[in-house]
């Protein structure tokens, strides 16, 4: 969680919401010391319903792990792999 804090997050993020009260603290006191513009934005959820369920995350980790892949233009991908190497169809719309 620190990692992503400090490799993937700058001024422009909005909100970052945490489920584990844990990394919720860990997140607080290294934003605190190293970017403290951030740290306001960094929330505790506390909701019942499953943080990946409100946002869809369980859907599109599914989506991107199939072997086809819809693209937004229209194409697709269609990957293979083998014991001795990965395939990529790139199949345009």
């Amino acid at each position: 969680a620190i990692r992503k804090l400090r490799d993937v997050l700058d001024r422009s993020t909005l909100k970052v919401r945490v489920d584990s009260r844990d990394h919720h603290q860990q997140m607080l006191s290294f934003a605190k010391e190293y970017l403290p513009e951030i740290s306001p934005r960094i929330e505790l959820y506390q909701g019942d319903r499953p943080i990946f369920d409100i946002y869809g995350i369980d859907d599109e980790i599914q989506k991107a792990l199939e072997r086809k892949v819809n693209l937004k233009s229209g194409g697709h991908l269609i990957l293979d792999q083998t014991e001795s190497m990965t395939t990529i169809d790139v199949n345009t719309g």
